[in-house]
C-alpha cells in the first residue's frame, strides 16, 4: 500500500514538473504590451461565436502562470501536460467553470476532455493542442468571462501563435447535446480539428 502511494506521488510530482518545463516563459521573449481586446458576444440560440483578436497582454506567458497556478489548486491529471518543447503556434481547449457545479457541467468537462484526449493524442503530445480546466471565479481567472462574453461553464478553443492569441471559439452547443453523446462528441472532435487545421 505505501509502495503505491509513493509511486502516485512520485507520477504527480513528475506531471507537475513537465508542466513548468512546457509553460515556463522562454528566455529572451518579450511580451506583447497590454492593448484594446476585440471580443464577440456568445451569439444567438445556440451557434458557437468566433472572434478575432487583434492585440492582446502577453497571452502565452498568462497562460503558462495561470495553468501553473491551476496546478497548486487541483491535481496534476486537471491540466494535460504537452512535450518538453511546445510548437510557437498551438490550440489551447480551455473548460471554464465557476466554483457551484451541478452534474450537467461536471459531465461536460469530462466527456469534452475525455474526446480531446482520445481523438487528438498526437497533438497533445506534440504540445499542439493543451487541455486546461479553470474556476472562472477565482480572482485571476474572473478576466475570461468578460475576454470571451461567458454567462455560463463553456469549452473555449484558443488559437495561439507566440505570445499572441490569434483567435478563439466558444463551443457553445456542449449544453445542447451533453445529453446526446452520438452528437456530443462528434461536435467537440469537428470544432478542435477545424481549429487545428487552421494552424
Amino acid at each position: 500500500m505505501d509502495n503505491k502511494i509513493l509511486l502516485i506521488a512520485a507520477l504527480a510530482l513528475v506531471a507537475v514538473a513537465a508542466i513548468f518545463v512546457v509553460l515556463a516563459p522562454q528566455p529572451g521573449r518579450q511580451g506583447i504590451q497590454a492593448a484594446n481586446v476585440a471580443t464577440a458576444p456568445l451569439g444567438t440560440e445556440g451557434s458557437a461565436s468566433t472572434a478575432v483578436v487583434s492585440a492582446g497582454q502577453d497571452v502565452q506567458a498568462k497562460l503558462a502562470s495561470e495553468t501553473n497556478q491551476a496546478v497548486g489548486s487541483q491535481t496534476s491529471s486537471d491540466v494535460v501536460p504537452a512535450s518538453a518543447a511546445p510548437p510557437s503556434h498551438y490550440i489551447v481547449a480551455s473548460y471554464f467553470h465557476n466554483t457551484t457545479r451541478c452534474a450537467t457541467c461536471l459531465n461536460i468537462e469530462q466527456l469534452a476532455r475525455a474526446t480531446v484526449e482520445t481523438r487528438f493524442p498526437a497533438e497533445m503530445a506534440a504540445g499542439k493542442l493543451v487541455w486546461r480546466s479553470l474556476n472562472m471565479e477565482e480572482k485571476q481567472y474572473e478576466h475570461y468571462a468578460i475576454d470571451y462574453s461567458l454567462t455560463s461553464s463553456s469549452l473555449v478553443l484558443t488559437e495561439m501563435e507566440g505570445d499572441r492569441e490569434v483567435r478563439f471559439k466558444v463551443l457553445t452547443e456542449t449544453w445542447n447535446l451533453i445529453h446526446k453523446r452520438l452528437q456530443f462528441e462528434p461536435y467537440i472532435e469537428n470544432e478542435t480539428r477545424a481549429f487545428l487545421e487552421g494552424l
